[in-house]
């Protein structure tokens, strides 16, 4: 099994579980943009199909204001580590063809989202 696809399984694991009934927590949220460090990082010019398609499920098992706020949290840290390209995190969804109503920004107040 190529790592693609056991990193797939995975997401998908975890997102089963979300639906549930399990609230968003951080981790969930790391594990659902794993596949789009590498963008991220400036690594790529554009985010792979992979990393698109783990945002747009995260942004489907965001179901609540409270859901969003907790992984607009989450996505926060992310983008305040040194090694993430500020100026390219925040375009993310956009980068995806997604509207989201949070962004990957250091500086975004999470209590804002709605």
């Amino acid at each position: 099994m190529n790592r693609a696809m056991a990193s797939a399984i995975f997401m998908a694991a975890v997102l089963a579980a979300l639906r549930l009934g399990q609230a968003m927590d951080c981790h969930t949220v790391d594990i659902s943009i794993a596949s789009c460090l590498s963008y991220l990082q400036g690594g790529v010019a554009h985010p792979p199909m992979e990393c698109c398609d783990s945002f747009r499920n995260l942004l489907r098992y965001t179901p609540t204001k409270q859901d969003r706020q907790t992984a607009c949290e989450c996505l926060k840290v992310i983008a305040a580590r040194p090694d993430i390209k500020a100026d390219v995190a925040v375009y993310l969804p956009r980068s995806c063809g997604l509207i989201s109503s949070f962004t990957i920004s250091r500086d975004i107040n999470c209590q804002n989202v709605v």
